[in-house]
């Protein structure tokens, strides 16, 4: 196969990438003509141009959001990144319907305000979800998933606590439940995806400093009365806290403000 020629100047950066060898062009272009968003953004910058003849998975990043140019695998992916690419990729033949109506659930949740959803809105979410996994009944791996997937859907979220007889006034074996450490588990999961996206935002300035920083004070909030979860966050936190200080004009800053580093 023939590869770059051009080595590091072939290198993106966001969403602007221009090749400056006949194949990396060729990959481009390629790329843009099974992208069902070809005229919108392509987050190149997610890609080694140099590996797409050697690495399946450097094309594939090119069909999914920004800040995943690290990552080496999809085992290394939220859900949302391989929603991604399967909505914007035409080699995945589905109802792009169904996949864009999970990916709105996703993004209702990260951009909650009160960080919580309703019983309805899981109810939903499920029926959406269920949709979405009927386009891939051909598959083995998600019928074998399939099980497990809708024990977490039609769980009532509620923590079973061992060697208790009763939970909320129904029989452990009445119901599916979720024990104390999968529940944290996926808030855990949640709160980092949520984190990283802030962490995005703030790193190619799309939003506004004041808004990261009401955004990021929710998370905070929230942590305040889940310290169990704030204990595993503090790194994801305190880099927020530095590059929304670095993008802060000293006008904006607090009186008294701290550094991440100077913070209980």
């Amino acid at each position: 196969r023939a590869a770059c020629r051009s080595g590091s100047r072939c290198s993106p950066r966001a969403r602007q990438f221009q090749p400056q060898c006949q194949v990396c062009a060729e990959w481009k272009r390629e790329i843009l003509k099974h992208h069902t968003n070809r005229n919108g953004d392509v987050h190149w910058g997610n890609c080694r141009p140099g590996r797409w003849p050697v690495d399946a998975w450097e094309v594939a990043k090119a069909f999914m959001p920004r800040g995943l140019a690290d990552k080496t695998g999809p085992e290394e992916c939220d859900a949302v990144a391989l929603l991604s690419l399967i909505n914007s990729c035409d080699h995945f033949t589905v109802d792009r319907k169904k996949v864009t109506e999970v990916i709105k659930c996703r993004n209702e949740i990260m951009h909650s305000s009160e960080m919580k959803v309703s019983s309805l809105w899981l109810r939903d979410f499920q029926m959406k979800i269920q949709n979405f996994l009927n386009e891939f009944k051909n598959i083995p791996e998600i019928v074998a998933t399939y099980t497990r997937i809708e024990q977490l859907l039609t769980s009532d979220w509620a923590v079973h606590i061992p060697d208790e007889d009763q939970r909320d006034g129904c029989e452990y074996e009445t119901g599916v439940y979720l024990s104390e450490s999968q529940v944290n588990e996926i808030e855990m999961e949640l709160l980092k995806e949520k984190l990283q996206e802030i962490y995005l935002q703030a790193q190619e300035q799309d939003v506004l400093p004041e808004e990261i920083l009401n955004r990021l004070q929710v998370v905070k909030e929230f942590l305040r009365n889940n310290k169990d979860l704030r204990s595993g966050l503090i790194g994801d936190l305190q880099k927020l806290d530095s590059l929304h200080l670095q993008h802060q004009t000293p006008d904006s800053k607090e009186p008294g403000a701290q550094t991440p580093e100077g913070k209980a």
